[in-house]
Parts: C-alpha cells; sequence; structure tokens
C-alpha cells in the first residue's frame, strides 16, 4: 500500500501541484517540490496557499524538480500499485495534472480513498475502536503537519496503528 499527498497552488480550478510525496513505509518516502517553470501555463498561485503549507514559489523556483521528471519516476513507482490518499478529490486532480501535462496517461497511477479503507478496517469483528477513536488516539500524539512529505508518513504511521489496533 502507498500513500500519496499533494501540495496545490491553490484550490482554483487551474491551479496546479507544486509538492508530491509518495511512500510505502515511514523510512522509504519520496517526495518533490516542484518548479512550475518547466511546464507551460502553470502560473496559477494564490498567496494564501502559503499560509497552510509554507512554500513559497522562490523556494519552487530554487529547490523545485522538473515536474516531467518526477511524473516518470511517479509513473516507474506507482504504476499497478494500490496508492491511497486522504483527500482523493484533491490529489486525483493534481496527479492527473502532473501526469497530463508530463506526457503520461492519468489512468496509469490510480488513487483510491483512503478513508473508505480505514472505515472498513474499523468494521472488521476484532476491531475494538471507530476510525474517529483512532483519529483521535492518534492525533493527540502527533505533532502538525501540511507538508507532502509529513503527511505521507503521518498517514503511513497512522495505517500502521489502524492495522495494529483492528
Amino acid at each position: 500500500m502507498f500513500i500519496i499527498d499533494f501540495e496545490a497552488s491553490s484550490l482554483r480550478k487551474n491551479s496546479h501541484p507544486i509538492e508530491v510525496a509518495w511512500g510505502c513505509r515511514p523510512d522509504a518516502i519520496a517526495s518533490y517540490l516542484l518548479n512550475p517553470n518547466f511546464m507551460a501555463g502553470w502560473t496559477d498561485w494564490n498567496p494564501k496557499s502559503f499560509e497552510f503549507h509554507g512554500i513559497t514559489p522562490e523556494q519552487l523556483r530554487q529547490h523545485g524538480h522538473d515536474p516531467r521528471k518526477v511524473a516518470e519516476k511517479m509513473v516507474s513507482d506507482l504504476a499497478g500499485q494500490p496508492v491511497y490518499s486522504d483527500e482523493p478529490h484533491f490529489d486525483i486532480r493534481w496527479k492527473n495534472r502532473l501526469l497530463a501535462d508530463s506526457g503520461y496517461d492519468p489512468s496509469l497511477v490510480k488513487i483510491l480513498d483512503l478513508n473508505t479503507w480505514l472505515a472498513r478496517m474499523a468494521r472488521t469483528p476484532s476491531a475494538n475502536q471507530s476510525v474517529n477513536d483512532l483519529v483521535c488516539t492518534f492525533e493527540c500524539s502527533q505533532k502538525s503537519r501540511h507538508r507532502a512529505a509529513a503527511d505521507v508518513f503521518w498517514l503511513l504511521e497512522f495505517v500502521a496503528h489502524v492495522k495494529q489496533n483492528c
């Protein structure tokens, strides 16, 4: 099971991904800032987004990777694998934009709803806590997040917590 997370330039229709991370274990997370200067049409930016993820356009230009190379790595690592997101509506949109704008068929990487998987786990006969109870218990012990790699790390740790307690 892989978990993926994106940060984006905004929540507007023409937004684009600015950071992506994925991993299958907390010690095996790939994380990339995406430099929009490599991509035609990646000009959207909402300064309010900075308040959420703390990434500046300057950081993207200085430290960001060519999104086409990141898309190539994503397809190599994730095509045909189970990939989950806690916000699939947004992450599918940004995955599709990254892959399509990089010349890949977005259907090569399918993103599934982690919330559905967690709810299924909590309904097993051995489950002794609801998903909400598990989240409350787990979140109290964790630091804040909202960067792609930190989100993936947190979600991988949470999935392990759910598996252990269900």
